[in-house]
Parts: structure tokens; sequence; C-alpha cells
């Protein structure tokens, strides 16, 4: 299962499948697998662990208003838009795209919830700051 869904985003663009386009479903696998890419390389390698990320072992509603925002911003609002300026769709895309970085941004200084161990349970040590051991000065 993707980390959003249609409802997800009606809870932030209610009126966005009545604007001509009734499902966004295909778009939100494509945006999780855009957010896996970048959890890999901005996180997993830094966590030491050998092997490859296992996506299920990821916490999916860690990532779901980050999902929802990368679906509006790469996928859905571009599809709406005639590509005009002024268009609203245009400015929706920019707001976004600038509120996935701040989310993702987010979710990563507060730190990845992955179930190394698969018990169904996020352990302390489970759940890392991407800035995790490192000095900073």
């Amino acid at each position: 299962m993707a980390f959003s869904t249609d409802s997800d985003l009606t809870d932030i663009v209610p009126d966005i499948l009545t604007l001509g386009i009734t499902s966004f479903a295909d778009e939100h696998p494509k945006a999780q697998a855009d957010i896996e890419r970048e959890i890999r390389n901005r996180w997993w390698e830094k966590r030491g662990i050998s092997g490859e990320l296992n996506p299920d072992y990821l916490t999916d509603s860690q990532w779901t208003r980050t999902a929802v925002y990368l679906v509006l911003w790469k996928y859905a609002l571009p599809q709406l838009t005639n590509w005009v300026d002024g268009d609203r769709f245009q400015s929706m895309i920019d707001f976004y795209k600038a509120r996935y970085a701040e989310e993702i941004e987010a979710v990563f200084q507060d730190g990845v919830e992955y179930d190394d161990d698969n018990s169904g349970t996020i352990e302390g040590d489970e759940k890392t700051p991407i800035n995790h051991g490192r000095l900073v000065r």
C-alpha cells in the first residue's frame, strides 16, 4: 500500500477530485517510490546497516503528509494546469513543492522510524534522525 491515498489528498485540497480527474490512484505508488529513493539516498547509508532498505519496515503514517505534498506537486497538479501565466495550478505546484521539501526535512530531522527487527513496534534505537551521531558546531 502507498504512503498516501486520494482521501489524504482531499484532506488537503478538498476539491482536487472535482477538477476533471476523478482519481490519482496511479500517482500514489510513484510518489512512494520517489520518497523511498530519497530515504535510501539521504538516510539509509548513514545508518550503517548492511543490505538493502526494506520499505515494509518504514512507518507508512510518518510519510503520509510528505507523500500527499509530492503527489500534488509532481503528479496531480501538473495534469490539471494549462501552463498559462497566472494559472491557479501553477501557483499550487510551487506551494506544494515547498511544503514537500519542508516536510521531508522535518521527518529526517525528527527521525525516520524503521522497524529493523520487524517486531511491529518502533523501539528507541529504531527512530534515528538524519544528523544522529554527527558533531554539530
